[in-house]
């Protein structure tokens, strides 16, 4: 029984901050145009979303630009124990992420923007008294982004070269339920905190003038601090509630990671852009948690992630001067180790495949939409011993759809990179005429 009790008391203390710190909550579907080529923008994105994606990209359009975007989320993960028993899925419920960005040329070097969106977000939730509910019944995470930046264009200096800058408000918020188990009786686990952190980006476009068909751009995101404080309320029966922390304050720190992200897009034709982009983000630095619970418990467990480079392939071709159509492929491996995969964050090595497109309606106004689907993948849990406890075989699998209007005051605004390639060189096909 004291195994059965130190094993529930573990369980129930290492696990808020893991729902804080994985892949499988990071989000980079911010922008319906973005996510029909894969999210591989960085040397290209000239639109509002540049605020986020490369606000180098912020100087290069005239004018003032809008756009307003929802994201519809809908995921499940598995898990299937080892040595047998039912596969368990998931039974989160479609969640939507919605992403608000603006940008304003101010001066004929200078312009700014500002921006809304979730970086980390969504849930995980299992059915009721499943075999892991005391490693996760319900948990949630919610980390927003409130954005500002700006861009300096030095075309006047080095013709193509553009760069930008921001800072990055941070509130987050993290919630756990889990079962804890002694035996025959069952109790509950409820965890959750608030964190406010602040981080910042900068980013480069440069897009040669002796080789138009050619862009280059890149991004750093620095790392967010999130000291999250809150609180725990545990229940269950007599003689059993002793053996838990009293309820009370509860504290721990989790750092978002530090990213670079670098692309290179050509347009062999005129009306077709390609782009490939390499994001790496620093997971190593997520190497155990401590959490401070009350009656002076506190937990360090580790967790050793590993850092990860996802690879983003894109197209985009503009049909007409008013439509265009996209496709992708992303490689987007996971940074938790075999040795600490659990039911709480069911991830995989994803591969996606996105399609999009977009119709311009005249005097600025355009639609978007896509989707991105992450196919179904399986991995297993490492052979060591206890590491993890929960031994197995887990799944994912999702659908992204994404929806956006924007709008552009400036007469010249494109609907799409490659519409923009065509204004640049409108004797080349007839599409490019207004």
């Amino acid at each position: 029984m004291l195994t059965r009790i130190s094993t529930s008391l573990f369980l129930v203390v290492t696990s808020l901050g893991g729902v804080a710190s994985a892949n499988a909550f990071f989000l980079n579907e911010h922008d319906a145009k973005s996510n029909g080529r894969a999210g591989a923008s960085t040397a290209s994105d000239t639109d509002a979303s540049s605020v986020i994606y490369n606000p180098g990209g912020i100087p290069v359009a005239d004018g003032v630009q809008v756009s307003v975007n929802g994201t519809l989320y809908v995921a499940q993960g598995s898990y299937e124990p080892e040595g047998g028993g039912a596969k368990v899925k998931t039974d989160s419920a479609p969640q939507l992420a919605p992403s608000v960005f603006a940008t304003a040329r101010v001066h004929d070097m200078i312009a700014v923007g500002v921006g809304f969106h979730a970086p980390f977000g969504l849930a995980v939730s299992y059915p009721d008294h499943h075999p892991q509910a005391a490693v996760i019944q319900d948990q949630s995470l919610r980390a927003y982004e409130i954005s500002a930046a700006v861009g300096i264009n030095l075309e006047k200096f080095v013709p193509g070269l553009t760069f930008g800058g921001g800072v990055d408000l941070v509130p987050a918020t993290v919630h756990l339920q889990k079962e804890v188990d002694f035996g025959d009786t069952t109790g509950t686990a409820d965890l959750g905190g608030n964190a406010f952190g602040v981080g910042g980006r900068a980013g480069v476009m440069y897009r040669p003038a002796a080789l138009k068909m050619l862009k280059i751009g890149a991004m750093w995101r620095s790392k967010v601090n999130l000291d999250f404080k809150g609180g725990g309320d545990f229940d269950i029966a007599a003689p059993y509630r002793d053996q838990l922390p009293p309820d009370g304050d509860i504290a721990t720190s989790i750092t978002l990671p530090m990213a670079f992200d670098g692309g290179v897009a050509v347009n062999p034709i005129p009306q077709l852009e390609l782009e490939i982009d390499a994001m790496w983000q620093q997971w190593d630095k997520f190497k155990t948690l401590t959490i401070d619970l009350p009656g002076g418990v506190k937990s360090v467990t580790p967790e050793n992630y590993k850092n990860t480079t996802t690879i983003r392939i894109g197209a985009e071709y503009a049909i007409t001067k008013e439509a265009a159509v996209r496709l992708g492929f992303i490689w987007d491996p996971t940074p938790i180790p075999s040795t600490t995969q659990t039911a709480q964050l069911p991830d995989v090595d994803r591969i996606d495949l996105t399609v999009g497109g977009s119709y311009a309606f005249g005097n600025g106004l355009s639609l978007h939409a896509s989707v991105l689907g992450v196919l179904p993948r399986t991995r297993s849990t490492s052979d060591e011993l206890y590491m993890p406890a929960y031994k197995g075989t887990f799944g994912a699998e999702a659908i992204v759809a994404s929806v956006a209007l924007s709008y552009a005051f400036d007469p010249m605004h494109r609907t799409s990179a490659a519409a923009q390639a065509l204004a640049s060189n409108p004797t080349s096909t007839p599409l490019a005429s207004k």
